[in-house]
């Protein structure tokens, strides 16, 4: 009979819980099997995205730096977003800034914290988080002969060159034929 409340209470309380359902994700462009290579000394500004697609409330949550402190900044002064229902677009700009004497291979796990605020609706308020993240890798610089590129040459330019050597041989080849038969009828 103990065993039978505990069962019926352990079910109230998973299907009361589940009432309170909400779903919010954050989408990267990259992340640790994509990491995000750069140069050192180099600047770059990623976007991640913050979605709630699934529910039946909008979101209010904070949003913070949790890896990374030597390389990112959060660009946006405001770290509390609020995310309506549905929306897959609301964006957190980060800026990522490798030193100048960084060394090629070396690497930071750059990454937020998302929480949600619970609104005070009496009663305990259950908050979820999610945190997401992504590797930044210093890549090696370009060597000088690398950025050296051949000067290309447009194709109607190309064109006019050849036009002008086969006008230029036809006109010899002409001029030597005028001469041979010029000669032959003296």
């Amino acid at each position: 009979m103990v065993k039978m409340k505990i069962i019926i209470l352990s079910m109230i309380l998973l299907f009361g819980l589940s009432l309170n359902v909400n779903a919010f994700g954050v989408s990267s462009p990259y992340w640790d099997e994509n990491p995000l290579y750069m140069y050192a000394g180099e600047t770059k500004e990623v976007v991640m995205v913050l979605q709630n697609m699934i529910g039946d409330q909008d979101l209010k949550v904070t949003v913070e730096l949790n890896g990374g402190y030597e390389i990112a900044t959060l660009l946006n002064q405001v770290t509390t977003y609020n995310v309506p229902l549905g929306s897959n677009n609301i964006p957190v700009k980060l800026k990522i800034s490798i030193p100048q004497d960084a060394k090629p291979g070396q690497e930071w796990q750059v990454g937020i914290s998302v929480k949600t605020i619970p609104e005070n609706t009496g009663g305990v308020s259950v908050g979820t988080g999610i945190s997401k993240g992504f590797k930044v890798i210093v890549k090696e610089q370009p060597s000088v002969s690398a950025q050296v590129t051949k000067p290309v040459i447009s194709s109607k330019f190309l064109g006019f060159l050849v036009s002008a050597i086969i006008l230029v041989i036809l006109f010899m080849l002409i001029k030597y034929f005028h001469k041979k038969r010029a000669s032959i009828k003296e």
